[in-house]
């Protein structure tokens, strides 16, 4: 099932429910799956107290509907409904706003009894709350930004070409602009305010909307110094009759505090993306991260033509009758996709293993571990002692990789919900992080290699971006990434720098295991020199130049 993502959005925004989330609803579709299940019983709660109140409920009855039609749609999608970041935004949006207008017009003196039923379910941990309703646009931000995509688009429910029929309203719209100026996201924020004016019709709601979205447009035209624009946009909206009382009174306020920028009359076209930088051009890390995600960087097909596909089989005597296909993503540092090489079968196992255990993932930096935008997604660790089909994996990843896996962390699971990603980052660990005691078992050294399995297809998005390799692992269920994260000398190699791009549609499953560096030395010895300064293939052309020095004397 894709889940109405967008329908959730408004409430939240109003009123906020009086419970706290205990385990976060965006960034796993595993727990949407849960509350979905919730809301079917809130609706037969609701059903009995319309049954008790069947003088005053007209507006019950047609909430009611427009649930029922709601969710009648999901069934009609299957599975797939929950794959769309935009129904799982509507479905956060009803589970908060909607229902808790519900419940307050339930809370008249009839119809306790379902009403303390409907609470029971509305205060479960695992319903959203308003920050998991930010959480749900701040992934819908996420995803237009990496992949470039336009509000225009986003709001007719067309995510990367796909059209998965749900509409946006205006309110829906401005509540995005309103989070994404919020963030600094001039660009998009502009974007989503001319949506939101684009798609306002007829009736009550102008007359509210129409000031915000002006207002919230003259602080976006400020941000991006169109200025000609921005003193037009005020003008209109100091001439809306419901506005312009209070909005003439800021308005000298406003030019005082433009300075000199007040007598610009320039005006400029407002792209909702920045440029593609050019080639040379420098950009940030998380620049970087994106346009590896968009597409936009990868290697060229000249870059490629030396990268080879083929089967392994001298990492052990049984990969002579089964040897791994292994498919060469990069060369220097080493980047493999070794295909199917995980079953079904064991991936039933780990799903049962992971069950009512996963919780929002962490970031460790340099002084400490936190929960962080960074990486929305969530986590579990299990150790390799929880199950035989467990020690099966690591004896594959010893043949994959040809490491002792004695020393290898537990096994880290991951899911990944709306807009789930992890953003650029380095699997090895500063010197920083042991110092702080961040790093669990320091005596087995760092890092020394990661296999990342992919347990799930994913149906748009959710690839790994190298972007110093300018490459890009699409997802595929069944299959492995492997690489060093050290260099031979034992120096963190910062070219393995990657990032889990956004989900746009569908659910994400990882497997991680990381590798530490003791006990490795006769599987992976150091080089003659420090490969961390200089590669082999510049040691050889370094070669190559002292003997034409010493040939020509």
């Amino acid at each position: 099932m894709i889940f109405p993502v967008f329908s959730v959005l408004f409430l939240i925004f109003h009123q906020a429910i009086s419970s706290v989330s205990g385990v976060e609803f965006f960034s796993s579709i595993n727990e949407m799956t849960k509350v979905f299940g919730y809301e079917q019983k809130m609706l037969l709660h609701m059903q009995k107290f319309l049954s008790d109140n069947q003088g005053k409920l007209d507006f019950l009855k047609a909430r009611l509907r427009e649930f029922e039609n709601e969710r009648n749609e999901a069934r009609e999608w299957g599975p797939s409904y929950f794959e769309s970041p935009i129904n799982k935004y509507l479905l956060n949006k009803r589970l908060t706003v909607d229902w808790q207008r519900v419940e307050n017009l339930m809370a008249a003196s009839t119809g306790e009894k379902p009403l303390t039923r409907l609470r029971k379910f509305r205060n479960r941990e695992t319903m959203p709350d308003r920050k998991e309703l930010e959480g749900a646009i701040d992934g819908i931000l996420r995803l237009q930004y990496v992949y470039r995509l336009k509000a225009k688009d986003l709001a007719r429910g067309i995510l990367d070409g796909v059209d998965y029929s749900t509409q946006l309203s205006s309110e829906h719209c401005v509540d995005i602009a309103r989070l994404a100026l919020r963030d600094q996201h001039p660009r998009l924020a502009h974007s989503w305010l001319i949506e939101a004016n684009d798609r306002l019709t007829g009736g009550e709601k102008v007359d509210q909307l129409k000031p915000q979205i002006l207002a919230l447009l003259v602080q976006a035209k400020k941000e991006l110094e169109d200025f000609r624009g921005l003193k037009d946009t005020y003008q209109e909206l100091i001439g809306i009759q419901s506005a312009s009382e209070e909005h003439a009174k800021n308005y000298e306020t406003f030019l005082n505090a433009l300075g000199e920028k007040a007598l610009l009359n320039e005006s400029k076209p407002i792209l909702e993306h920045a440029p593609i930088p050019e080639e040379g051009e420098q950009v940030g890390e998380f620049q970087a991260y994106s346009l590896t995600c968009s597409g936009h960087w990868r290697l060229t097909p000249k870059e490629q033509r030396h990268l080879r596909c083929g089967y392994v089989t001298e990492t052990h005597p049984f990969l002579w009758i089964a040897p791994l296909k292994a498919e060469e993503l990069f060369q220097d540092p080493l980047l493999v996709l070794y295909h199917d090489v995980i079953y079904q079968s064991e991936i039933d196992v780990i799903r049962k293993l992971t069950k009512n255990r996963l919780m929002r993932a962490t970031i460790t930096s340099h002084n400490e571990s936190v929960v962080s935008n960074v990486r929305t997604s969530q986590f579990t660790f299990i150790p390799v002692t929880a199950h035989k089909v467990l020690s099966t994996i690591d004896q594959r990843v010893a043949d994959m990789t040809n490491l002792n896996m004695k020393y290898a962390e537990d096994h880290q699971f991951a899911n990944y919900g709306i807009g789930g990603h992890y953003g650029q980052h380095m699997d090895w660990f500063y010197q920083t992080t042991f110092d702080a005691g961040l790093v669990s078992s320091p005596e087995m050294g760092n890092r020394i290699a990661t296999v990342l399995f992919y347990l799930s297809d994913v149906a748009q998005g959710g690839g790994t971006a190298f972007p110093q390799l300018r490459t890009l692992l699409k997802p595929k269920k069944y299959a492995a990434a492997f690489w060093h994260n050290l260099h031979a000398s034992g120096v963190g190699d910062v070219r393995t720098q990657h990032g889990a791009c956004p989900i746009i549609a569908g659910s994400k499953w990882v497997q991680n295991r990381w590798i530490r560096e003791i006990d490795q030395s006769d599987r992976r010895p150091c080089e003659l020199w420090d490969d961390s300064l200089a590669t082999y293939a510049q040691i050889l052309e370094l070669n190559k130049q002292n003997e034409a020095k010493a040939a020509s004397r």
